[in-house]
């Protein structure tokens, strides 16, 4: 179905949302200790701000269809909270149990954390983040001191500015731990190995709004393992890392992922390209794999041309 020119059919299916993604940066009134994983920082102030958020945190949507239960993604993701520096950004979480150290913010110092989000919740996201003005929380005050629009626009759509013509190679930087989707089947267990299908597992199913695990979803998940071939140095650079979350040690991915841009399948597929284009935009506001919503998956994307 998908390899006949079923993907154009897809899109048109899709029924195209809007989608968001915000840099917000907050500052404390005084030097505050912040939990293992700082995750829960962002998601506390958004509540407390727009308590009505607190289902849309909640546990997911289950649906009934044909017998089959299905699960429905969040609206939103958020980042941890990070701290701009001359090097970049430095995401703030701790990676094991026996670390004694704890994570503070001082007064006067921003930290920043990303919220990703579709048209169904924008108003509320909005109210929340315009509303953050001495927020109390973790013994402090927290204010908003900055918001800007990262980027917005409409998938599956064309306008999102994603573009794979004489781009070679996919980059993710993994910056805050990512726990994959299995899309074969739930399972407590995950998976670890970072096929470009299991990778956009997530994307492919919330972009074009297919989450029950059958053909045209598998499909889907292989033609995109299919198309971005994963490098010979995967092993050496996705990296297994634990994340501190409820006093637990858990397991997740870090790292880098390359994949190579295999032209031989994509140019021979009608709507592949405008697929995976689609999908990088997705994953740039939404993340990849599961607990999003709590600060996992964030990833930085880079296209790679043939000269670099």
């Amino acid at each position: 179905m998908v390899i006949f020119g079923g993907i154009d059919r897809l899109f048109l299916l899709a029924s195209p949302r809007k989608y968001t993604l915000l840099e917000v940066c907050v500052e404390v009134d005084r030097k505050v200790k912040l939990p293992a994983f700082t995750g829960k920082v962002p998601k506390s102030l958004l509540i407390k701000s727009n308590p009505t958020l607190e289902e849309v945190f909640a546990k997911p949507t289950i649906l009934e269809v044909d017998g089959i239960k299905i699960t429905i993604p969040k609206p939103l993701r958020l980042t941890t909270l990070y701290i701009n520096t001359s090097s970049g950004k430095i995401f703030l979480w701790k990676k094991n149990l026996n670390d004694r150290n704890h994570l503070y913010l001082p007064p006067n110092r921003d930290a920043c954390f990303l919220v990703g989000f579709d048209e169904t919740v924008e108003e509320a996201v909005y109210d929340a983040v315009m509303g953050m003005d001495r927020l109390e929380l973790f013994d402090a005050y927290w204010s908003i001191s900055s918001l800007k629009v990262l980027e917005s626009y409409k998938l599956p759509s064309s306008s999102h500015g994603i573009r794979l013509e004489g781009v070679g190679a996919i980059r993710l930087v993994i910056r805050t731990p990512v726990k994959l989707v299995d899309p074969w089947a739930k399972s407590k267990y995950g998976r670890f190995l970072p096929l470009a299908g299991i990778v956009f597992s997530y994307n492919i199913g919330d972009l074009l709004r297919i989450w029950k695990r059958e053909n045209g979803y598998w499909d889907l998940v292989g033609l995109v393992s299919a198309s971005l071939r994963e490098t010979y140095r995967i092993l050496e650079t996705a990296k297994p890392v634990k994340y501190v979350y409820d006093g637990k040690e858990l397991p997740a991915l870090g790292g880098s992922i390359t994949y190579i841009v295999d032209w031989s399948i994509i140019d021979r597929v009608q709507g592949l390209k405008e697929l995976l284009e689609n999908i990088i935009a997705h994953a740039k506001i939404m993340g990849i794999g599961s607990s999003r919503a709590i600060g996992l998956g964030h990833v930085e994307i880079k296209l790679l041309t043939n000269n670099d």
